[in-house]
């Protein structure tokens, strides 16, 4: 019987030297302690990037954490997804379609149903293999969360759907793979601008637009700095890395809330287009015009106009009196 125990681990030792990316890993449960009742469930990471070399392949981890406070069904789908030219979506999950850098058929989620109590968190392993004739670029695919439908009565309209209404809850984790090899990285931005050119509030919108004219994701980033009338630094606003797809456009949006803020100021955008370290400057002039401060300094000039005039007709009465007399 010991013979056999170490039979059995030489072996699965071996073929773990051997065959290190073939040990299939479980899902594995555990309870979270304290977890709050939130109604909702998370999952993680929410965005994976990896290279990878043709017929290359990599285990990743997907974790479900269910704070519903109840026990729940859920279940795995997996869809690619691809960018836009329309700034309201940079992002469309494309369903049982297949997108232009498919990658929905290399992923392979250990399990696809499970059942999670409250507080319980899962972890699922996801294997990517990558094909040994694949091309060099991005592919790009989805894990998809969903819960099983949970059906409600409609109290809006009882004769619809007999009377119930079924809600389903999704969540997506996001898989950008490269495969390593030459690609065509090219973007820019394309605008930087502000929504519009007054301001009565210290509540600025920045936006800029960001279009990847190339054949693989982009990751750009930078600095947006705001300047006052005399060119010191009144904010600074730290952009993060954001994804922009290949083909497609992004627009972000970056917002400024000072106390206070009055007259002409300068916003500079300085952004690295997210590879070899390419840095585009745009700027945008913006006045901001508090209508209180503005309403007291004309009230304090309306203010100084009378004294003034008031007394100054006092000093020509009084001196033409005395000239009179």
């Amino acid at each position: 019987m010991f013979m056999n125990k170490n039979k059995i681990f030489i072996l699965v030792f071996a073929l773990a030297i051997l065959f290190p990316n073939s040990i299939v890993l479980a899902a594995k449960i555990e309870q979270l302690d304290k977890t709050p009742i939130a109604g909702d469930y998370v999952i993680g990471p929410g965005k994976n990037e990896i290279r990878l070399n043709p017929g290359e392949q990599i285990v990743k981890i997907l974790t479900v954490t269910n704070r519903y406070g109840k026990e729940m069904e859920f279940k795995i789908e997996i869809e690619d997804f691809a960018g836009s030219n329309n700034v309201q979506e940079p992002l469309v999950l494309l369903g049982q379609e297949k997108g232009p850098y498919s990658l929905r058929d290399f992923l392979h989620p250990e399990t696809v149903e499970f059942k999670l109590q409250h507080g319980d968190r899962i972890s699922v392993p996801i294997t990517i293999i990558i094909p040994k004739d694949s091309q060099p670029g991005g592919l790009y695919g989805s894990i998809i969360v969903s819960t099983k439908p949970v059906v409600k009565p409609n109290l809006i309209d009882a004769s619809t759907s007999n009377g119930n209404i079924t809600i389903v809850s999704r969540l997506a984790s996001l898989f950008f793979v490269r495969v390593n090899g030459q690609v065509k990285e090219e973007g820019k931005i394309s605008n930087f601008s502000v929504d519009k050119s007054f301001y009565t509030q210290p509540n600025i919108i920045f936006k800029t637009l960001f279009e990847n004219s190339g054949n693989i994701y982009l990751n750009p980033y930078g600095l947006l700095k705001i300047e006052n009338i005399i060119g010191s630094k009144v904010d600074e606003i730290k952009i993060d890395p954001y994804f922009v797809m290949p083909g497609s456009v992004r627009q972000k949006e970056f917002i400024t809330k000072r106390s206070i803020m009055f007259g002409r100021y300068k916003a500079t955008l300085q952004m690295n287009r997210g590879y070899e370290n390419i840095v585009d400057e745009r700027a945008v002039f913006f006045w901001v015009l508090p209508w209180k401060i503005v309403s007291m300094i004309i009230l304090i000039v309306f203010f100084v106009v009378f004294i003034s005039k008031t007394a100054f007709d006092w000093l020509k009465n009084n001196f033409e009196i005395k000239r009179k007399i």
